[in-house]
């Protein structure tokens, strides 16, 4: 007669460890693997001890391409600067050239820190582009209001200079 093992059955074969030890790898806790394999928490962590979740470190911080997220930004601010077509145009125009005097170095930073970016961007380029905009804008009005006076600046007639009257004159 076979001799029957002592204790109750296992209720945990090896592809069940397999698959649990997997889940922890994956990141999931001891709870949620018990639930996805119906068993006790306690049961998870007994077969699952000493197995932690594997963290993925970036080995390089995520690099942007500056001009294309600063771009972003702006068209993103653009309702709220008001900006017009013509004005974005200039703004573009004065982000790239404030790229192109940066040094790799610099470029670098700003491809991997968000906050590099923002200060660059408000600091370098907005600051010395806006008052530019706003003549633009200064010039757009003025054109507007001489177009509504009929298109045409009124001369008025100024007699011909006659020079400076003899008695202001400076002795040779």
């Amino acid at each position: 007669m076979p001799r029957k093992p002592p204790g109750r059955p296992r209720l945990v074969n090896q592809v069940l460890v397999n698959r649990m030890v997997t889940l922890r790898e994956q990141g999931f806790s001891h709870r949620e693997i018990a639930q996805k394999v119906d068993r006790s928490d306690r049961t998870v962590r007994r077969y699952t001890k000493g197995v932690s979740p594997k963290l993925e470190l970036p080995t390089h911080p995520k690099r942007v391409d500056v001009l294309v997220a600063c771009s972003k930004v702006i068209l993103g601010l653009r309702q709220r600067l008001e900006l017009d077509t013509a004005e974005v145009d200039v703004v573009l125009k004065a982000l790239r050239k404030a790229l192109d005097q940066k040094d790799p170095l610099t470029l670098e930073w700003l491809a991997t820190d968000r906050h590099a970016r923002v200060g660059f961007l408000v600091d370098e380029v907005l600051r010395n582009v806006m008052p530019g905009v706003n003549t633009l804008r200064h010039i757009r009005r003025i054109r507007e209001e001489i177009g509504a006076g009929g298109g045409q600046m009124i001369d008025e007639e100024f007699p011909e200079d006659p020079g400076p009257a003899p008695d202001r004159l400076l002795p040779p």
